[in-house]
């Protein structure tokens, strides 16, 4: 687990300058191809490796990212790779995206179902979650789980609203192994 400190306070730094260059959607954009980036093994290794040079980790970067990211992000990768913080970047992207999302008032839901659910039901779920909450700009991903048996789990906001049978089925089997009034045999 990295350092959600130092990411939170290097996020901020670069959405604070992105703000005041109206760059923000740009950075954005730069945070997700980031993390697409660094979802390969051997470019994740390469970060964290300490064996190889500030000057050739600079200049891996410059090929990966090039002109395909802003002046910004570019300036932003070369002074923490300076720092030798380059093993916290996909912390400190993340983290960008989560300021992202808060600055503009977007609420990340996750919702899990057993089987997969169709574009109309993603949108009819989408549209109660907004009548029904303070939610005004949801943000769904779907994800499917067959453990759930049936029903769905939502996440949003560090809560989480279970309805699932693996669950119902949990809640049972916590009753009878608790059930002073069986005797056990």
């Amino acid at each position: 687990m990295g350092n959600i400190k130092l990411a939170g306070r290097y996020a901020k730094s670069l959405i604070d300058l992105a703000k005041e260059r109206n760059q923000v959607e740009a950075i954005y954009n730069d945070a997700l191809y980031f993390n697409a980036i660094a979802e390969n093994t051997d470019f994740a290794v390469m970060m964290r490796s300490p064996v190889i040079p500030v000057d050739k980790k600079q200049t891996i970067f410059q090929a990966i990212f090039g002109n395909k990211v802003s002046d910004i992000t570019t300036s932003f990768f070369k002074i923490v790779i300076s720092k030798g913080r380059e093993s916290f970047l996909k912390e400190i992207m993340n983290e960008v995206i989560n300021q992202y999302n808060e600055l503009k008032g977007i609420t990340k839901v996750q919702f899990t179902s057993a089987v997969a659910v169709d574009a109309a039901t993603i949108g009819k779920i989408k549209s109660i979650i907004e009548q029904s909450s303070a939610l005004k700009n949801v943000d769904l991903k779907t994800k499917v789980d067959e453990k759930l048996i049936g029903g769905f789990v939502l996440e949003f906001d560090n809560n989480i609203f279970d309805s699932s049978v693996l669950k119902d089925l949990n809640d049972i089997r916590k009753q009878f192994v608790g059930n002073e009034f069986v005797s056990k045999i």
